[in-house]
């Protein structure tokens, strides 16, 4: 692909352009920068190049960072794991790799600052493909970012809520301290705006208009504004339909397979570090059995067909894991925000069915609110504005559950539905996760950097 050719060029510019260490603010003194859209291209296909090739963990992330989140929750049984050699114990045993996680999000949002902020060419077709894409990249990583190292959104605290340090542009004087939680999901909005703005159409450059509606759609139901959310992910949902049972059953465990349900994935090409990461997953998520809190939420409902798609007798799972964003995630961001909003239960309940028809093959009958189940026994027993799981959310959250099985959702779930601690026995240890675990540390390196400015999260100050 034509990007592949850019990678050198853009090595080189790096190399010259980092004369500070600091990633957050790096400006060339006496350096100098590129101009011309075919410059700055290089930038950006670099990156879309690590996404191809499955060796980003940052944007859109690996398999093996997509394994790395299903570590840190309770589907797979930790207790009975087999081998721990290579995979995390729980989630405080990665706190030293979630602090690089938070080093690398912001040099891929330095570069994307490079652009908006230095490219002279605003008005070719080239140039305003690259501003779209580089807000697009910016605003995810910020986002990705709000979800590891922030706490839950909520409305109501969000202006008290600790966000992140907002770098909106290219230098290297700019110290930002940490702006509140509601600053950040409002940065996070006003940048996909903007990507959307440019209206990407070209899908070499991944990153089209539709992917930032898309994870406009996400943003939005994090921070609970679940109109905006349900309007956005129904655009996105009309243009990348649902896949049908037998088209799932096809094509869920395919490595590179793109369906019409496939917004954005990862690793699409083949490459020794993507295949390396692939590899690596899917040996890794074998070490631990599915948890039978989630087989008997499975038994609950015969014949549905994730359940002999995602693990076997053994409860060993046999699901490939991937990294995409799927349409059938907007559809229960949609079921969700329903059931949030006043006198919607008969639209959310339209959008859970939705889904359902599309996953039981046999003997399918249409929940009403009449019918639907008891409230399921798991760790979520609040939704996300703390309010007691209804029989609705909890039908909700449970179909999320099987449907994003080691999708890596599963982590963020838990954050956004209460935090719930959990504990789990290995090499004769205990090792509970605790509420504040769900917000990663902020590096020390930064801490000790701007003294004042970057306050370190809760739990983690010593």
């Amino acid at each position: 692909m034509k990007k592949k050719l850019f990678i050198f060029i853009y090595c080189s510019l790096i190399a010259l352009l980092t004369s500070c260490s600091n990633y957050l603010d790096v400006q060339p003194k006496g350096q100098i920068i590129p101009k011309t859209a075919e410059d700055f291209s290089t930038i950006i296909h670099y990156w879309l190049d690590q996404i191809e090739k499955g060796a980003d963990d940052v944007i859109i992330s690996s398999s093996a960072e997509k394994v790395t989140l299903e570590t840190f929750a309770e589907d797979l049984n930790a207790t009975l794991a087999s081998n721990y050699s290579y995979t995390n114990i729980y989630v405080g045993s990665a706190i030293n790799k979630n602090q690089n996680f938070y080093q690398t999000l912001y040099s891929v949002i330095k570069d994307c600052n490079m652009i908006i902020g230095n490219m002279e060419d605003t008005e070719s077709e080239l140039a305003r493909t690259l501003l779209g894409t580089a807000w697009s990249i910016r605003s995810i990583c910020y986002y990705n970012l709000m979800l590891r190292y922030c706490e839950p959104y909520r409305p109501e605290t969000a202006i008290e809520t600790l966000g992140l340090p907002l770098v909106n542009e290219f230098n290297m004087e700019d110290k930002p301290a940490r702006a509140n939680l509601k600053e950040t999901a409002e940065f996070i909005e006003k940048g996909l705006q903007k990507a959307i703005s440019y209206n990407v159409v070209n899908e070499d450059f991944l990153f089209t208009s539709s992917v930032a509606k898309a994870y406009l759609a996400r943003l939005l139901f994090w921070t609970q504004d679940w109109n905006n959310a349900i309007t956005y992910a129904k655009e996105v949902l009309e243009k990348y339909p649902m896949l049908e049972a037998n088209e799932f059953v096809e094509a869920i465990n395919q490595k590179q397979k793109k369906t019409h349900n496939v917004i954005i994935r990862s690793f699409t090409e083949d490459d020794n570090i993507g295949a390396l990461n692939y590899n690596t997953a899917q040996s890794d998520i074998r070490k631990r059995p599915v948890d039978k809190n989630l087989i008997d939420l499975f038994a609950i409902t015969p014949n549905d067909i994730r359940q002999t798609c995602s693990y076997d007798s053994k409860r060993l799972v046999t699901k490939v894991v991937t990294s995409k964003l799927r349409s059938e995630e907007l559809c229960l961001i949609i079921a969700e925000a329903y059931a949030h909003l006043p006198n919607k239960e008969a639209e959310a309940l339209n959008y859970l069915n939705l889904l359902r028809s599309k996953r039981i093959t046999q003997d399918y009958t249409a929940y009403t609110m009449n019918d639907l189940p008891e409230v399921f026994p798991q760790l979520i027993t609040t939704d996300a504005t703390g309010t007691p799981l209804t029989k609705l959310m909890s039908a909700i959250l449970c179909e999320r559950r099987k449907e994003m099985f080691v999708e890596g959702d599963r982590w963020f779930e838990l954050k956004r539905n209460g935090c719930p601690e959990f504990w789990i026995a290995a090499n004769g240890k205990k090792f509970i996760t605790e509420k504040y675990l769900y917000s990663y540390p902020i590096p020390k390196t930064d801490i000790n950097l701007f003294p004042g400015l970057i306050i370190q999260n809760p739990g983690y100050e010593k």
